[in-house]
């Protein structure tokens, strides 16, 4: 009898329980808020390399060498290319990898213009300093993460990176050779 007594109780306990939780919340805090009718726009970061005159979400630079002007160990080669922020809000970016191409090294430099960054072989590097330079034995990175570019890109925004690369003497001779370069970006 006595665990019967003991039983219906722990039942009405447990209803109790039950019936005045559903009936309010312990929560710290709550808000409610109404508004009038209106349309909600998301934002968006897009992030797209190319050249001044269009950019995509991949972009192959031209070639940069023919047959008559091929480089060899201590020439270079360099192009400009466009990072342009093709979104609606402002975002962050680096370099976040490149492909390793052992024998070469890669400069980078942040220029006014295209113009300032003449394509070509053993062409005058800007005159200006370096963002980063570094063998290509292995993949690089700038700014190494979790940094990003110290400027933000508005949207809309464009920065344009001299890409510079100097054949060194472990280059292998005859070899035709691709280089890829990938971004990351991000909300600033």
């Amino acid at each position: 009898m006595r665990k019967k007594v003991w039983g219906a109780i722990a039942v009405a306990v447990a209803a109790v329980a039950v019936f005045a939780s559903s009936q309010q919340s312990l929560a710290l805090w709550s808000d409610s808020a109404s508004a009038s009718g209106g349309t909600a726009t998301a934002a968006s970061v897009n992030l797209t390399v190319g050249t001044s005159a269009g950019t995509s979400a991949a972009y192959t630079l031209a070639n940069l060498t023919t047959a008559t002007t091929p480089v060899v160990p201590g020439n270079t080669v360099q192009a400009p290319l466009t990072v342009k922020n093709s979104g609606s809000d402002p975002l962050q970016w680096r370099m976040q990898s490149t492909s390793a191409l052992p024998g070469f090294t890669l400069t980078t430099y942040g220029v006014d213009n295209e113009g300032a960054c003449p394509t070509g072989v053993n062409t005058a590097a800007p005159a200006v300093t370096p963002v980063t330079s570094g063998s290509m034995n292995a993949s690089l990175q700038y700014p190494v993460s979790p940094a990003y570019m110290p400027t933000p890109l508005a949207a809309g925004g464009t920065y344009i990176l001299c890409l510079r690369l100097t054949v060194g003497v472990g280059a292998v001779s005859g070899q035709t050779t691709n280089a890829t370069f990938t971004f990351q970006a991000g909300a600033a």
